[in-house]
């Protein structure tokens, strides 16, 4: 997925910059960036997933209905993470989501709080896996790792990039940003 930058304007309607093209506002016939994000959503936040499904049911099987509730449950997990428009990060970018803190006058009493606003990454990663990546976040290479650990290097190179995969992390350096993100 290209880099993208969400904002809200003042008046409530969402925007997204794609790469270098032109801002555009995202409306229901912006099926590409509404699946991709939806694709993420599903895989990433299943919780978040749920509770948009139970919030924007389509109202029949017709594709404009379908359509709609797609670009609503899109809209409402943009508002609620990726407001801002900053120079810092994208918002989204090679699969991974940099959420933002977004002012919302129900923050802290949104019964969506931690489900769909902030939502928890359920990256699930096995015990040998969390041991592995405590320490590759600490700085220590590969084979320091295996050393630490009793495992060979090469073992140790597979559980990261197997952690790698998990994540959506481009590469294995890319572990750490992900990781200190999500708060994993």
């Amino acid at each position: 997925m290209e880099a993208i930058e969400f904002r809200v304007s003042p008046d409530g309607q969402v925007y997204f910059k794609e790469g270098k093209k032109p801002e555009k506002r995202l409306t229901r016939f912006e099926k590409v960036v509404c699946a991709q994000l939806l694709g993420l959503i599903h895989d990433r936040f299943p919780g978040a997933w749920s509770r948009l499904k139970l919030l924007y049911p389509p109202k029949s099987r017709n594709s404009a209905h379908q359509d709609q509730a797609a670009f609503s449950m899109v809209e409402r997990f943009v508002r609620c993470n990726f407001g801002e428009h900053d120079l810092l990060t994208a918002d989204v970018e090679h699969d991974i989501m940099n959420f933002e803190e977004v002012r919302c006058p129900l923050r802290g009493m949104c019964r969506d709080e931690g489900v769909i606003c902030k939502p928890q990454n359920l990256v699930k990663l096995s015990p040998a896996e969390k041991e592995v990546v405590k320490l590759y976040l600490h700085g220590y290479t590969f084979d320091e790792i295996a050393r630490q650990l009793g495992k060979s290097p090469q073992t140790v190179k597979v559980q990261l990039h197997r952690i790698k995969d998990k994540l959506g992390a481009r590469n294995c350096r890319e572990i750490i940003k992900v990781m200190r993100m999500h708060n994993i």
